[in-house]
Order: structure tokens, then C-alpha cells, then sequence
């Protein structure tokens, strides 16, 4: 069979490079970069914790449910379309999110965005991968494109804060809109068409089941905390999501063109390598967006502030991608993912135990440790997701894994979300009821002021205090201080158990994996010690 997703000769690797890693740097610089504007958008539309979380999850959902779809599409039908597609709908997107009239306008319009991201990131790896035929090449460019990948991912709140501050938060989402027409005019005379014949249909009721299971799913997390995690409403969207996911399990096995293969489901190695992709995003990258607000609302860093102070995530991430890829010239995926991971806990176990009296220094060994591994992770990652499929599904292999870094990206936001909520919830209501001021307070104001430091407001709720509860001011903000406190060590507490459990189930995989191969090793070379004789007579 004649595959046409070789590009034909005289293809230039370099310039597909610079559309991969542009286009790759603002889509993981969009997970990211709202952790920055997470404040201002709380304050001009009043919105909750909850509301602020969709702002984020909105946006990775579509990227989670809808990878695996664009990436058999553009197996299907081309990828240099399916890419510039995806631009031109991100593009968009972003230019609508400048316009946002509310919270609800701008959590549709994050999901319309990341339609076209999940379009953009089906398909900018395996591009990369056939502009590099030869494999050393190739792991150079994949390191440099996880360098990108990683550095933009941490980098989000640096170039957040500094558009937050100069321009106002709707700046973050106009950015993108010259950068995007800019890649559609180099995309558009570099990248050459890649198709094949016979290649695998699109699975539309898979791709339907999976983001329905998915964001019912979240829904449910992150409305329990106001519903009630045992309501009617709650329960009956927790069932859902559970069923709807079990029928798309189901459905892989039967669907003549899954999304994925379900026999790669065996192979300990692509679930250790899936769990990895799975928990740094679910673990230290979600705990970052918390840690921006921790930083903004608590300890009363302006935007651009908080962005300077964790650029040690992000220079750790650049410095560990490219040295992460040279390894994997060595060593197996199997030992630099776990030991990124590993890395990544490590980093977590210095952000926590946070003091009252602790200023932002407190986290930075955390952010430079956890930084590193997020690069190695990175860089690791991309190169694993070209190793469980034949060169022409490879959109379907490496769609894969980023559906899983989307999906612990969402799933870790909510989840580290409810906890950060309900912890500093109550510690905000217990302070606000304190003696000598606690009867001072009205019990609609104590109640106001609990929801308002349970989203992240910190000692910011003072500054929308009524003229009668000025006096006031003091004791609220020690008190909404404390709360916060408690918040940020009880998400991060969460989030490095979390990613040592990660860890250990990985180690496991990536074990009986290795088992596997010499058990084959050791068979093959048995049957091929009997054959000898056979020959030799």
C-alpha cells in the first residue's frame, strides 16, 4: 500500500519545526496563562471558586474528549487541513474571549477555544514527526518541541501576569490573535498534506460518550461542594458520567474504528506511560494555578508579581526537557518517566507545610525541583506516545497521551479545587465567628466574606469591606490569611500524596512491563536455539 504521509522531497524540517513549537507554545501557554487573570475575573464577575475552575476546565475538557477524534481525522483526511482548521477556530475563539460579556459567555467561548486546540495538538506532533524521517533528528526536534511544550506550560503565569498587569486580563486572550494568523501564513507554504489510504474512520459516538462522560464528571465535582456531594443533583451526574464512560469502554471493543486501539490496553507499559501523562498535570501543574492565587490574593502580589515569582518552574522546565530527550538516546522511557515523576513529588513535598508568616520564597525550592521534573515528564512523554502505534496511526498515539495530560489537568483542578474550598471554607467561617470581633460581624457578611476567601480571595476581601466593618479590616484579613493557609497546605498535601501514589502504580507497570520483554527475549532465544540444529541438518 502506497502511504502518502511520507512529505514528498525537498520538504523543509525547519520551518515545520517553528509552526510546531509556535503553535504548541501558545495552546499549553492557554492552559496556563488564565491562572493569572483568575483574580481580576473573579472580581468583575463576582465568580465563584466553581465558576473560576470552568474558566480552566472549560477549556481542557474539548482537549481531552475531542484529541483522539481530530487525530483519526487527520490520519483521514490530512493533517495540514485538520491543523490549519484548528488554528483558524482558535483564533476565533480567542478574539470572541476579548469580548466576554460574563462568566458564562467566557467559559462557552474557552470551550469553542479548546475545540480548536484539541485540533491543533491532535496533530502538531506527528507533523513534526514525519518532517524528521530519521531518528536521531527526530528526538532532537521532540526535544525541542518539549522544551517549548514544557516551558510554555509553566511559563503561562509569567506572561499572564505581565499582560494582566500592562493591559488587563482580556489581553491574554488577544495575543493569541496575531500569533495564530501569523502560523496560518508559514503553515500554509510549509507543511505539506499528509494522508493515507484506508486509514481508520472517524468514531463520532466514541468521541460523543467520552466528552459527555468527562465533563458530567467534573460538573459533578465541582458542584458537590455547593450542592452536596450526596444531593439528587449531584449523585444523578456522578451516575451518569459513570455510565456514559463505561458504554464508551464498551463501545471501543465493538466500534469498527475505536478512537484507540483497545488491545494497547494490555501493554503495561503504554498504562504505566498513561498514568504518568495522567498525574503531573493532575498533581503539580493543577496545584499551580491554586498557588497563583495564593500568591494574588493572599499574599497580596500583584499579577506580573506572582508570574516573576514562579518562573523557577519554568526555567527548571526548559533546562530539564532537551537534557531529559539526550537521556532517552540511553535509558528507556520506562526509567526517565517514573524518575520525572519522582522528581515532580519531590517538588511538591518542598511546596508544602507553608507557615503563616511564610512569604513566596517558601516555594521556591519547591518550584525549582518540581520544574525539572515537569520538563523531563514533558520531553519523556512526547517521545513515549510515538512508540505504541505504527508510524501512520501516529496521531492516534500521541493524541492519546495528550488526552490524558488534558484530562488530569481538568480532574486535578476540580478535585484539588473542592479540597482547597472546603478546607479554607471552614477555617474562614471558624476565624470570622473568633472572639473579640466574631460577634461584631453580620451573619450575612461573615457568610459573604467565607465564600469570597473559600475562592481564593485571600486578605482581598478586605478591600470591598462596607464603611461599618472598616474597623474591622484587620482582624478579617488575619483571619481570611489563616483560612488561606490552611487552604494552599491542604491542596498540596492532596496533590503529593497523589502523585506518590501516581508513582508507585507506575513503577509497577513500568515493571511487570520489563518482565514481559525478557520473558519474549528469553522465548525467542530459545526457539531460535532449537531451530539451529533444524538448519544446520
Amino acid at each position: 500500500m502506497f502511504d502518502k504521509s511520507v512529505p514528498p522531497p525537498g520538504a523543509r524540517p525547519g520551518p515545520v519545526l517553528l509552526v510546531a513549537c509556535t503553535a504548541i507554545f501558545m495552546l499549553m501557554l492557554d492552559t496556563t496563562v488564565v491562572a493569572a487573570a483568575l483574580a481580576d475575573i473573579r472580581q468583575d464577575f463576582t465568580a465563584s471558586l466553581d465558576g473560576l475552575q470552568w474558566v480552566i476546565d472549560a477549556y481542557t475538557l474539548p482537549l481531552a474528549g475531542l484529541l483522539l477524534t481530530f487525530a483519526t481525522l487527520g490520519d483521514r483526511l490530512g493533517r495540514k487541513k485538520v491543523f490549519m482548521s484548528g488554528m483558524a477556530v482558535f483564533a476565533v475563539a480567542s478574539l470572541a474571549l476579548v469580548f466576554a460579556p460574563n462568566a458564562l459567555a467566557l467559559n462557552v467561548l474557552r470551550a469553542v477555544q479548546g475545540v480548536g486546540a484539541a485540533m491543533l495538538f491532535a496533530t502538531a506532533l506527528p507533523i513534526l514527526s514525519q518532517a524528521y524521517p530519521d531518528r536521531r533528528s527526530r528526538m532532537r526536534a521532540i526535544g525541542v518541541y518539549s522544551a517549548v511544550m514544557g516551558g510554555a506550560t509553566a511559563a503561562g503565569p509569567v506572561v499572564g501576569g505581565a499582560l494582566v498587569t500592562g493591559f488587563g486580563w482580556r489581553s491574554i486572550f488577544l495575543i493569541n490573535v496575531p500569533i495564530s494568523i501569523a502560523v496560518i501564513i508559514i503553515a500554509s507554504r510549509s507543511l505539506r498534506e499528509s494522508t493515507r489510504e484506508h486509514s481508520r474512520r472517524s468514531d463520532l459516538p466514541g468521541s460523543a460518550l467520552l466528552t459527555a462522560g468527562l465533563v458530567l464528571g467534573v460538573l459533578a465535582i465541582t458542584r458537590g461542594q455547593d450542592w452536596g456531594q450526596l444531593s439528587t443533583p449531584v449523585m444523578a451526574m456522578s451516575a451518569a458520567a459513570v455510565g456514559l464512560l463505561a458504554v464508551f469502554v464498551w463501545w471501543q471493543g465493538r466500534s469498527r474504528h475505536p478512537l484507540f486501539d483497545p488491545a494497547i490496553l494490555r501493554k503495561p507499559g503504554f498504562v504505566g506511560t498513561a498514568l504518568v501523562s495522567f498525574a503531573f498535570m493532575a498533581t503539580l501543574m493543577a496545584a499551580a494555578n491554586y498557588l497563583a492565587l495564593f500568591l494574588m490574593g493572599t499574599l497580596e502580589h500583584s499579577p506580573l508579581q506572582m508570574g516573576l515569582r514562579v518562573l523557577p518552574l519554568t526555567v527548571g522546565a526548559l533546562v530539564a526537557a532537551p537534557i531529559a530527550a539526550r537521556f532517552l538516546q540511553r535509558l528507556p522511557f520506562s526509567i526517565v518517566l517514573p524518575t520525572g515523576l519522582a522528581v515532580v513529588a519531590t517538588g511538591l513535598l518542598l511546596l508544602r507545610n507553608v507557615a503563616i508568616d511564610d512569604d513566596w520564597t517558601h516555594f521556591l525550592p519547591g518550584m525549582i525541583v518540581g520544574g525539572l521534573g515537569i520538563g523531563a515528564v514533558t520531553a519523556a512523554n512526547q517521545a513515549a506516545s510515538l512508540t505504541f502505534a505504527p508510524p501512520e496511526d501516529a496521531g492516534m498515539s500521541s493524541a492519546t497521551f495528550a488526552t490524558m495530560r488534558q484530562l488530569g489537568m481538568a480532574v486535578g483542578v476540580a478535585v484539588l479545587g473542592v479540597v482547597f474550598n472546603r478546607v479554607g471554607a471552614q477555617a474562614a467561617r471558624d476565624g470570622l465567628l473568633a472572639e473579640p470581633f466574631g460577634a461584631l460581624l453580620p451573619e450575612e457578611a461573615r457568610e459573604q466574606l467565607t465564600d469570597a476567601i473559600g475562592a481564593g480571595a485571600g486578605v482581598q476581601v478586605t478591600d470591598s469591606l462596607p464603611e461599618r466593618l472598616r474597623p474591622l479590616s484587620s482582624d478579617i484579613a488575619q483571619a481570611a490569611h489563616s483560612a488561606s493557609v490552611d487552604g494552599i497546605n491542604a491542596l498540596l498535601n492532596v496533590a503529593t500524596a497523589s502523585a506518590i501514589t501516581a508513582l508507585a502504580l507506575s513503577v509497577l507497570f513500568f515493571g511487570i512491563d520489563e518482565i514481559r520483554t525478557r520473558r519474549a527475549g528469553r522465548r525467542a532465544h530459545a526457539a531460535e536455539r532449537e531451530d539451529a540444529p533444524a538448519v544446520a541438518a
